[in-house]
């Protein structure tokens, strides 16, 4: 038995969230740590450039200029292609509904009842191990209509094989929470992120490492050091600031846990597929 096993199972309606987020947070706090891999190119624009340019958000960080990849975009997907899977009525990205559980983890602001609830995922923006390198892609986009011209545009775009360091937090958790995130994560990651995602912007998520507890991990050291991200972040689990030993899962553990939890959530879905074609 891990401490995963120790959560509860799942908590009922939004309105045990209606807190804030520092008093949620003594109710348990779950680490997350990553590797996240684009498997092809990518636009995170956070502005429109000069023109038809299109440019991929940057930043300086850690003494190098890198590719920036903001957390409110990545929640976006993860809303979305939850919504999807649970099948969700009356509740969008746009327009959350604060009743449903997608919004219990993800929180939500609704204006038709002036109701909101704070997120209990909190994703770090996720910044480049690979200094930003400006390559403009020439394109062309074809016409709507049948006699018009097509219409050249410039990007610059995010090569594959980029890796970002992951760390996510989820604030109050449960068992049915962590199940969410996961499978969603890796939905998003087969779906693609960023702008134009039908045709790139897939991902892979290597994680490795679980903590139960505010596990304090920096990015900027992570991306300062000569060290790979793999090894930095085994180097941290040995002694990781902000937990127990014991409440740390990495390697063969933290692998089969993710698989439990990913088989126990495909066995409640298929259930609750079942009793709806009933």
């Amino acid at each position: 038995m891990n401490f995963i096993d120790r959560l509860p199972v799942k908590w009922g309606v939004p309105e045990a969230f209606d807190a804030t987020r520092i008093n949620l947070m003594r109710e348990g706090v779950l680490t997350l740590v990553g590797i996240k891999r684009l498997e092809s190119e990518a636009l995170f624009v956070s502005s429109e450039g000069i023109g038809t340019l299109r440019e991929t958000a940057k930043v300086e960080f850690a003494g190098k200029e890198r590719y920036w990849w903001l957390a409110r975009k990545y929640n976006g997907v993860l809303r979305r292609v939850l919504l999807a899977k649970l099948n969700v009525n009356n509740c969008t990205v746009d327009k959350p509904c604060v009743a449903c559980e997608v919004c219990g983890l993800l929180g939500g602001l609704s204006t038709d009842n002036n109701k909101s609830l704070f997120s209990r995922l909190k994703v770090q923006d996720l910044i480049s191990v690979q200094p930003y390198e400006y390559d403009e892609k020439f394109r062309v986009r074809l016409p709507d209509e049948p006699n018009a011209n097509p219409t050249p545009f410039q990007e610059v775009i995010v090569p594959p094989g980029t890796e970002f360091p992951f760390i996510v937090r989820l604030i109050k958790p449960s068992q049915r929470d962590l199940m969410l995130f996961l499978h969603g994560n890796q939905l998003a990651d087969g779906l693609g992120y960023g702008n134009y995602s039908k045709l790139r912007g897939n991902a892979t998520t290597d994680w490795l490492l679980m903590a139960n507890g505010f596990a304090h991990l920096s990015v900027y050291r992570l991306l300062s050091s000569e060290k790979s991200l793999a090894k930095q972040i085994e180097e941290f689990a040995q002694a990781a600031v902000g937990v127990t030993a014991e409440d740390v899962l990495t390697g063969d553990d933290l692998f089969e846990a993710i698989n439990q939890l990913s088989t126990k959530f495909q066995s409640v879905d298929a259930q609750k597929e079942t009793v709806q074609e009933e």
